[in-house]
């Protein structure tokens, strides 16, 4: 296991435990129903932990990408849909890392408030950034925003935006800006529609529309670095969804490991066929070290190390295969009965498969590695 400080100790084993007795009632419901649960978020907000990332001056605890690890790991356990709502640290870590002293004290209390998502994918602009349409036209102490925005987390509840647009369009990522937009105190902002999806049902996926939306000059984080900030947000999320997919793997391999001991073939359990038994261990491996690379990667970003992208990347890889690999395997595991909904871990290979895809596709993520490797390499040949 991760070298954890007792108060992350204690963390983990606060959150393992209201997740077994409070959040899995919840979880099962989101499957059962594939409704948004409210009761969740103020769950959450009553615990504190959707202030998780808000600066301690602001009555967060200032926690960094490990703790979103050990929340994101033993929630998932349960349910990966239910530790899919922490979509509300997409504005706070830029607001957090990047923002002036007044916007800090500005929009942290509103943040507080609201739910909140991170708008950057479009139609045309998902892996390719440099693409975005949405435009951010300068009114002169405001910004009139329009475009659309896909495949966007908690995007039907939200009500608070990170969002990522253009101020010249055509330029690519030199152009990009990053605002935070109330959609309590900006009218303009509404749901196109709830995508229907294969897993982590219950949780929001929604397209949304921007339409004249005015924003305060003042809501732009960052300046004209737009880019660093959507970039810093990743490196702190990539090591969160590792965190998820280890959580879920584990989850799938515990079951199907109790399963196939009591279950019997031949006159014997049919774990003690070394055709199941070496699958088992194979799973409790890769889970082992993909949970070392992901408090690895976000030891490295809460240290601000200059490989906290490379390392981010490489456990959102290594991990979210390893949950594909091993919810796949748990199925087979229990052969015909994995198929059935009365057992979890169909849900589960259901949910993993998204891991693969978002917050940057795993060949993206294989891209980005190589390029670090290549970068390291050329600059020791100067």
């Amino acid at each position: 296991m991760p070298v954890l400080s007792p108060e992350q100790e204690l963390f983990a084993e606060t959150v393992g435990r209201v997740a077994e007795q409070r959040i899995a009632p919840i979880g099962a419901r989101m499957e059962d129903d594939d409704e948004f649960p409210h009761d969740l978020i103020d769950l959450y907000r009553e615990l504190g932990w959707l202030s998780l990332m808000t600066p301690a001056k602001y009555g967060g605890a200032e926690a960094g990408s490990t703790e979103w690890v050990i929340l994101a790991e033993n929630i998932s356990r349960v349910s990966a849909a239910a530790a899919q709502m922490f979509e509300n640290f997409g504005p706070a870590i830029p607001l957090r890392f990047l923002g002036s002293p007044e916007q800090q004290d500005r929009l942290f209390p509103l943040l507080e408030h609201r739910i909140g998502c991170f708008a950057a994918t479009e139609p045309d602009a998902g892996s390719d950034l440099g693409a975005v349409r949405t435009q951010a036209v300068d009114k002169g102490g405001s910004y009139l925003i329009n475009g659309e925005k896909c495949f966007i987390t908690n995007g039907g509840v939200a009500n608070f935006f990170a969002v990522v647009a253009t101020v010249a369009p055509g330029s690519g990522l030199s152009g990009l800006r990053l605002f935070m937009v109330d959609g309590v105190e900006s009218p303009g902002v509404s749901v196109i529609r709830e995508e229907k999806k294969m897993g982590l049902r219950g949780s929001s996926l929604a397209a949304l529309s921007f339409e004249n939306v005015e924003v305060p000059a003042d809501n732009m984080i960052g300046g004209e670095t737009g880019l660093r900030a959507a970039q810093q947000l990743l490196d702190f999320a990539r090591p969160n969804v590792a965190g998820m997919a280890c959580g879920l793997a584990t989850a799938a391999m515990e079951y199907a490991l109790a399963y196939t001991l009591e279950r019997r073939a031949f006159g014997r359990p049919v774990y003690e066929f070394q055709g199941v038994s070496f699958l088992i261990a194979d799973m409790a491996i890769r889970i082992e070290a993909g949970r070392e690379l992901a408090y690895k990667a976000a030891a490295e970003v809460d240290a601000g190390g200059p490989r906290a992208g490379e390392l981010a990347s490489m456990a959102k890889v290594f991990c979210t295969d390893t949950a594909m690999a091993v919810t796949t395997d748990a199925v087979q595991c229990l052969g015909g009965h994995g198929y059935l909904k009365t057992h979890p871990v169909e849900r589960m290979m259901r949910d993993a498969k998204v891991m693969q895809i978002y917050i940057g596709t795993n060949q993206i993520q294989r891209m980005l590695v190589s390029e670090a490797l290549a970068r390291r390499v050329r600059g020791a040949g100067r």
